[in-house]
């Protein structure tokens, strides 16, 4: 193990933090809230539905927190769908003519996120 499991376990930390804001963003932000972040293009119960998607990676940081190197699926499953909502929110951007700042600063953190969760990932033990 050439990588301290500290970092990793401290990014999974800063994951959980991160996905359950965004699950209670989501869920339980008003509708005043969520046309403030330009979250206005979708109808109100898909926005609420996606508040789901951040809380179930919340909770599987968590179980990943108990032993990383065991788990490293989950953090390789994490840092692939933390890619692809990067591209899909610039897409979105781009195809639908997104207005706020909001969505580039999410694109921006998970991108971060996703990069330093690659870089602190444990090797992968090879038989």
């Amino acid at each position: 193990m050439a990588k301290s499991l500290g970092s990793l376990r401290f990014l999974l930390w800063i994951g959980i933090v991160l996905f359950l804001l965004w699950f209670l963003l989501f869920c339980f932000g008003s509708a005043k809230l969520l046309a403030a972040l330009s979250f206005n293009e979708a109808p109100s119960y898909m926005l609420r539905l996606y508040g789901i998607f951040p809380l179930s990676w919340a909770i599987l940081f968590f179980f990943a927190l108990k032993d990383p190197e065991k788990n490293i699926a989950i953090i390789n499953a994490g840092i692939i769908t933390g890619i692809l909502t990067v591209v899909s929110i610039v897409v979105f951007h781009f195809v639908c003519k997104a207005t706020g700042s909001f969505h580039w600063i999410s694109a921006v953190i998970m991108l971060v996120f996703s990069i330093l969760l690659y870089i602190f990932k444990p090797e992968s033990k090879k038989q």
